[in-house]
């Protein structure tokens, strides 16, 4: 009878790990026997500093290491992700034995997704690839440490020490603790750590009968994926100081297919601007050359855009904003953050509908709806507006029962937040088609539609297919806003840039300049890049006859200049 002792770090994450790798083990070799042997270790002790600080992820193993290298255990159970990327002499990773869901999850207090935590929220994080990500997508927010094992880090949250933190979704799985989890972070927004979610089993390199027997459970094409992960890691030097995030799987040919990131530190950028961040995706069969390849890619980006710090990409040029007045404000400021010269030229006005009987009935009852959605911020105001006359905004406050709330995307989440107003769903891709088709559940729910009259009709008829009982209510119109004579002289100069952030701002926009006969369109159009905050309204620019350069991945003012400095970016390149 084969007797293995297997040692493993005390917290309840750890302990689970080990014993699902001994049962892994007794159900391939029938008869064999595994004891458990708990260790402390210095990071599980050292809990007021971040790692960087002390040392990085040597501090969970060395204490196992020392075990497995004196004989007193056979094997060691990590979560591949806090493994050095080097193997310890003497010391070799006998099997990896499959992988949890990779992704990362967000934690927060109020329900809140990182769409909806408020301005300024503390989000505690001792990762700085989860630092420099989360800042890259909302740059808004505040990081601190944050130390202890899973449950001690929800714990702080829940409690109000933090207002969020971001743990890997598989710890919890493990845990049984998935009732905790805000929002299931997108691949798109947050890549993981390489190894994240996969278990490695840890055993001396000459240990010829142990490493037999864990060839049983070993997983080959998760091997070959965290080994291009690692390898990554490694090419760049890189350790739990260095903002690398990887992520490979094989595709349907067989080939291992890999994104991986490199970010620069957090605080190492201009004050108040965002970490760089340089992501890319390769295919190989070969994991090493899959990983150097995407390593010099990286580093190339990075230094591209070190050689080019302190010159914004949109440095000088004049960027015309048509949105309406009162929402011009914020676009303006961030366009001159980086050196753009804004010329507001407001094409349209918000403006309640004539009738707003049939919505301050809804109002009236509002407690009998299940879902209010939102599909603007311009929805949010004149909804918010008519509320309070009405005395019923309590019912959308986070205290007692209230009406669930959804919103298109994180400008509209953020109007709500900003008036109390907790989100409770944001659909990943930021349309109203979206939000209609994966909201959940909706089946003889009572949902309220307060929009634009003219808006589309699609959000109502995806919901009612869904079986959902629609109050489908414009609240709202655009007019058109006259261009004055300072808005005439100004695109008279010459622009760079005319942005539309809606279908009616370029409709006015047109119809007010074909009035003008002093400024030929066609000639304005042509020597300007046109941008357009998303599919849907590019599609109304390019039946006005207009050519669209620019079309905004995240459907907000933030994207729509993220897409803008990407196209000059390249345009630099050329």
């Amino acid at each position: 009878m084969i007797t293995l002792i297997l040692g493993t770090r005390r917290s309840q994450l750890a302990r689970w790990q080990t014993e699902h790798v001994a049962g892994l083990l007794q159900v391939a070799w029938p008869g064999l026997v595994c004891q458990v042997e708990p260790f402390t270790t210095r990071g599980d002790q050292t809990l007021d500093k971040a790692l960087p600080e002390i040392g990085g992820k040597g501090l969970f193993t060395a204490e196992l290491e020392a075990a497995l290298r004196n004989g007193s255990i056979d094997l060691a159970v990590h979560s591949l992700k806090d493994l050095p990327v080097e193997d310890a002499p003497g010391l070799t990773i006998g099997a990896i034995v499959g992988r949890a869901d990779v992704r990362d999850v967000l934690v927060a207090r109020n329900g809140w997704t990182l769409e909806t935590l408020p301005p300024g929220a503390v989000v505690g994080t001792s990762s700085v690839r989860r630092q420099a990500q989360l800042q890259a997508y909302r740059p808004d927010l505040t990081f601190r440490t944050i130390r202890g094992n899973v449950e001690t880090r929800i714990r702080k949250v829940l409690s109000g020490e933090y207002d969020a933190t971001v743990l890997a979704a598989a710890g919890l799985q493990r845990l049984g603790l998935e009732e905790a989890i805000s929002q299931w972070l997108p691949l798109e927004v947050m890549l993981p750590a390489p190894g994240q979610g996969a278990l490695a089993v840890q055993c001396r390199a000459d240990d010829t009968q142990t490493l037999n027997l864990l060839a049983a459970i070993d997983n080959r094409a998760v091997r070959a994926a965290v080994t291009a992960e690692r390898a990554f890691l490694q090419a760049l030097g890189g350790g739990c100081a260095a903002p690398v995030a990887a992520w490979a799987r094989q595709d349907d040919t067989g080939l291992l297919l890999m994104d991986a990131l490199l970010a620069s530190q957090p605080g190492t950028s201009a004050p108040g601007s965002s970490p760089a961040v340089a992501r890319v995706r390769g295919r190989d069969a070969d994991p090493y050359a899959l990983a150097r390849r995407l390593a010099e890619e990286v580093r190339r980006r990075l230094d591209a855009a070190a050689a080019s710090r302190g010159r914004s990409p949109l440095q000088g040029k004049r960027v015309v904003i048509t949105r309406a007045a009162e929402q011009a404000g914020e676009f303006s400021q961030r366009l001159r953050s980086l050196g753009a010269v804004p010329v507001e030229l407001p094409t349209i006005q918000i403006v309640a509908v004539d009738d707003l009987a049939p919505f301050r009935e809804a109002l009236e009852r509002l407690a009998h709806y299940d879902w209010i959605l939102f599909t603007s911020a311009n929805g949010v105001q004149v909804f918010w507006e008519q509320a309070t006359v009405l005395g019923r905004e309590a019912l959308l406050r986070p205290e007692g029962a209230r009406v669930r709330v959804a919103a298109v995307g994180p400008a509209t989440a953020q109007a709500l937040v900003e008036r109390g107003i907790p989100v409770d769903f944001v659909p990943a891709r930021h349309t109203g088609e979206a939000l209609a088709a994966t909201l959940e559940p909706v089946q003889g729910r009572r949902i309220l539609l307060p929009r634009a009259a003219q808006g589309r009709p699609e959000v109502a008829k995806i919901l009612r297919a869904r079986g959902a009982r629609v109050d489908d209510l414009p609240i709202y119109q655009t007019v058109p806003a006259p261009i004055d004579e300072a808005g005439i002289q100004a695109l008279a100069q010459g622009v760079d840039v005319i942005t539309f952030t809606s279908g009616s701002t370029a409709r006015h926009f047109v119809a007010a300049l074909r009035q003008e006969s002093g400024l030929d369109l066609a000639a304005l159009c042509r020597q300007a890049v046109i941008a357009c905050i998303g599919p849907v309204t590019a599609q109304v620019v390019g039946e006005l006859g207009l050519p669209v350069h620019v079309v905004a991945e995240e459907h907000s003012v933030d994207g729509l200049i993220q897409a803008l400095v990407a196209y000059f970016e390249e345009e630099g390149k050329t």
